[in-house]
């Protein structure tokens, strides 16, 4: 089945990496791939600890806010193309549940292309529990979703100009 969290409300990737413990849990096998982020979140360092958890980013590191730099948009293309269509696929058999995160951004910015995305999603969901998250719901994706959660952010101190705090929104 696919799980699709999506929204512009905190909490996103937490509920993924809520579900990716839980089914670690169960004694099987997570693969969690980041996009869109510079890979130096915290949980990373956590769920990089749990054995039966693999997390998979981009061979190569990118600042937040390259992702909306077009000078870039070649490079993310190719580096997150690598990361879902060659690194993920090729393990993908071996996992019982596979979180793509932060993929609906990268396909809303036009880094992966949603039509080969389904495909690849259509083939890893015979196996696997899928997990996709962003901020926007993309059409085709709701359509294939099995479940959908949106996050909506109703106030946040982002608004007030507090800066992002270590350990609790990074």
């Amino acid at each position: 089945m696919i799980q699709t969290y999506f929204g512009n409300g905190k909490g996103k990737t937490t509920a993924a990496v809520g579900s990716a413990v839980r089914c670690a849990g169960c004694g099987n096998k997570v693969l969690f791939v980041q996009f869109l982020k510079n890979n130096d979140s915290a949980e990373f360092k956590v769920l990089e600890k749990i054995n039966v958890i693999d997390v998979l980013c981009s061979d190569e590191h990118y600042e937040l806010y390259d992702n909306r730099n077009k000078d870039r948009t070649p490079a993310l293309v190719k580096a997150y193309n690598k990361l879902l269509f060659e690194d993920t696929k090729n393990k993908s058999a071996s996992y019982q549940m596979i979180v793509l995160d932060e993929i609906l951004d990268a396909v809303e910015y036009g880094y992966v292309d949603v039509n080969n995305l389904l495909e690849l999603l259509a083939e890893i969901k015979v196996h696997s529990e899928i997990i996709l998250t962003g901020h926007t719901l993309i059409e085709g994706i709701a359509d294939e979703s099995d479940y959908i959660s949106e996050i909506k952010e109703i106030n946040h101190p982002y608004t007030k100009g507090v800066s992002p705090r270590e350990g609790i929104e990074f």
